[in-house]
């Protein structure tokens, strides 16, 4: 079943009468059961912010955010504890009613992206149909707030990344990998999905970076390892790269597919990184492990 989402783009807006702004966050509403989910850019990721509007005071924005982020968290715990399956499902619970107005099943959202006072609103908005409301929520995201056009080659290594997750989970490491979406300097950074940074680091001691390299066509996979293989390259020249950087390969079964693939691997490894093929969870482990003493230094 097909669940349909009500979002909005959260936006920061000091100078209101200006009307400049820049999308710090986005708010996901699913219409039948109200499941309600969001994602926040960090606290500390001015930059973005400092260069739209270099006199302002961070404080402004970093505690504005921590507002926000507090405030919506305890309503979607309120909201979600009567949407049992409703995230995968679509289904309301029967009870649920009664903890909103009666006029019908996106007021909530409208009441959330009503027109505000703040320095903080909600901006763009829209409905998709999905059937994944977390990799909507994601998808969403990285195309209003982190700009990215998101391309075939991005659902098949979010699925990767999702199978990844659930392998560092089971074996207690997914705490110490987060997203970290911009490593490398102002000029230039890439988003590595999985990502171990000590406290007080900009940059990675350890990346976990999916590759799909089962395109349908040679060219296709020399294109997209290729753009991999310039990201590294360039990572180390504005020495931004991380210590040890881990490459999860998937590659297809032809053999023109796999002649491609082993060129992309090699390029790779010639740079500096760890190539593993997908599947390989000895391997994946092995290389994600932290030593017990370096917990400590885990960004919060």
């Amino acid at each position: 079943m097909s669940l349909v989402v009500n979002f909005a783009a959260i936006g920061f807006r000091p100078y209101p009468e200006i009307g400049e702004f820049v999308n710090i966050g986005l708010i996901a509403v699913e219409a039948k059961s109200r499941y309600l989910c969001y994602k926040l850019v960090s606290p500390q990721r001015t930059k973005r912010i400092s260069a739209c509007f270099p006199e302002i005071d961070l404080s402004i924005f970093k505690n504005g955010i921590r507002r926000i982020d507090s405030e919506l968290s305890a309503l979607s715990i309120e909201t979600n504890l009567w949407a049992d399956d409703a995230k995968q499902a679509g289904k309301n619970h029967p009870s649920q009613s009664d903890l909103f107005v009666e006029d019908g099943d996106i007021d909530l959202f409208r009441s959330l992206v009503s027109v505000q006072s703040s320095p903080f609103f909600y901006g763009a908005r829209g409905t998709r149909l999905t059937e994944d409301l977390d990799e909507c929520l994601e998808q969403l995201y990285r195309r209003y707030v982190e700009h990215w056009n998101l391309t075939p080659v991005d659902y098949e290594e979010k699925k990767l990344t999702r199978d990844i997750r659930k392998l560092l989970h089971a074996n207690r490491l997914d705490k110490m990998y987060r997203e970290a979406p911009l490593v490398g300097t102002d000029a230039y950074h890439v988003g590595i999905p999985l990502a171990f940074t000590p406290r007080g680091e900009d940059v990675p001691e350890k990346a976990i970076k999916p590759l799909n390299l089962a395109q349908a066509t040679p060219t296709k996979i020399y294109t997209h390892g290729d753009e991999w293989i310039a990201k590294v390259r360039r990572l180390k020249r504005v020495k931004c790269l991380p210590d040890e950087f881990l490459f999860v390969v998937k590659k297809g079964k032809d053999e023109e597919q796999q002649k491609a693939a082993e060129e992309i691997c090699e390029g790779l490894e010639q740079l500096g990184a760890t190539v593993v093929e997908y599947g390989d969870e000895k391997g994946i482990l092995e290389f994600a492990k932290i030593e017990e003493q370096r917990e400590l230094k885990l960004t919060s």
